[in-house]
């Protein structure tokens, strides 16, 4: 089976740097020794949940062992590099060692003690974040497109079925979608964590989302890291038509569907001609772009109407989303664009799941409500 391993990189080399601290730091060898085994299984994490039996037992406790464990694990790890990056400024900027063997004062004491109390406070509020789904509402006018109905378009991106996000989360997200009684659902990709993942349970409530016109996604690079056709394979098996690079005319709606670039990189494929693609929409749709990343695809600002795209968890902690503005050129939310061919909307999502981290801060998971309506009305602004 095809595999990249971009995701099992991560955990891999965590795992070991954590492990050669463990080694480095305590005295009890034998029980640092005893302890490799665990250390090499959560270092193969996603790779190893994917192989065992799907919906059993053990697939089960493993998972909610991981999800226990791996964020521990974030921490400690960000805890160990800390300390070792201070003790290599110390040795850089002496000549010397800074470890004296000396016990910390009380001052220091009680100031570790109140980092250690913020980053639990930041840890326990981020993990609430993570699971409080928002809805947001859009209402954009259809007035240039004649004959237009109204229509209701639920947009979610970045649900990262797996482990750590759960089922029950995932439940929930279809409930909240459902609620909306959309017209048409759109996923943006990063359905699943990494293509290893998707249970029977996750096709089950994936099988559970309706819509008037159909359930229609694409895929995403994280759907790519396991190979691209499980991901297909598992994303139709759940009734849901996966747009690859293809134009789908749909009522008043044009969908343009493009590939991740990392999918298409699987397939050989090194490029489309997004412009040959648009140019068969019928006279008069609404021509709607769905990608993944929100990149803007080469010359094509004034000729569509709106794009839909995940992908940046909007930093998925708020600080970050700056630096994201600058690498994409589309902020989180909606923002418009303009060019001597017309304007052209964009909405970038937070997403509704997590990659790695299950946290947030300052980017809560979204759905997006989309009411096309066709008035007069002056048009939406960000």
């Amino acid at each position: 089976m095809e595999f990249l391993p971009r995701t099992l990189l991560y955990y891999m080399l965590s795992h070991g740097y954590l492990y050669s601290a463990l080694l480095r730091h305590t005295k009890k060898r034998r029980l640092v020794l005893a302890a490799f085994p665990f250390f090499v299984v959560m270092g193969l994490f996603p790779y190893i949940h994917g192989l065992l039996p799907d919906g059993s037992m053990a697939q089960k406790i493993f998972a909610r062992t991981g999800a226990v464990w791996q964020p521990l694990a974030f921490f400690c790890l960000l805890a160990v590099l800390g300390k070792d990056l201070s003790a290599l400024g110390g040795r850089l900027g002496r000549g010397r060692s800074t470890r004296s063997g000396k016990p910390l004062s009380p001052a220091a004491r009680r100031k570790l003690l109140l980092l250690l109390l913020v980053c639990a406070g930041l840890y326990a509020y981020g993990l609430h974040e993570a699971h409080d789904l928002k809805v947001r509402r859009l209402e954009l006018p259809l007035s240039a497109h004649a004959g237009a109905q109204r229509l209701r378009i639920v947009f979610a991106a970045d649900l990262h079925i797996g482990p750590q996000t759960g089922i029950s989360f995932l439940r929930r997200t279809v409930a909240a979608i459902n609620a909306q009684q959309p017209d048409i659902i759109l996923l943006g990709g990063d359905i699943l964590d990494d293509a290893l993942q998707g249970t029977s349970a996750d096709r089950d409530a994936l099988r559970q989302l309706r819509a008037r016109l159909g359930v229609f996604a694409v895929l995403g690079n994280h759907d790519a890291f396991g190979g691209h056709e499980r991901a297909l394979a598992f994303v139709e098996s759940c009734g849901i038509r996966v747009l690859a690079d293809e134009l789908l005319p749909l009522g008043p709606l044009a969908l343009l569907g493009i590939d991740d670039p990392d999918v298409r990189a699987q397939k050989g494929n090194t490029d489309v001609d997004v412009a040959a693609l648009a140019a068969g929409r019928p006279c008069g749709s609404l021509l709607v772009p769905l990608t993944h990343r929100p990149h803007l695809l080469p010359g094509s600002v004034g000729h569509f109407d709106l794009q839909l795209s995940g992908h940046t968890h909007g930093g998925q902690i708020g600080i970050v989303e700056p630096l994201l503005k600058r690498t994409y050129g589309t902020p989180t939310g909606l923002s418009r664009h303009t060019s001597e061919a017309g304007e052209s909307l964009v909405y970038v999502t937070t997403g509704v799941g997590f990659s790695k981290l299950p946290i947030r801060l300052g980017a809560p998971p979204e759905i997006v409500v989309i009411d096309l309506a066709p008035a007069a009305a002056d048009a939406a602004r960000p």
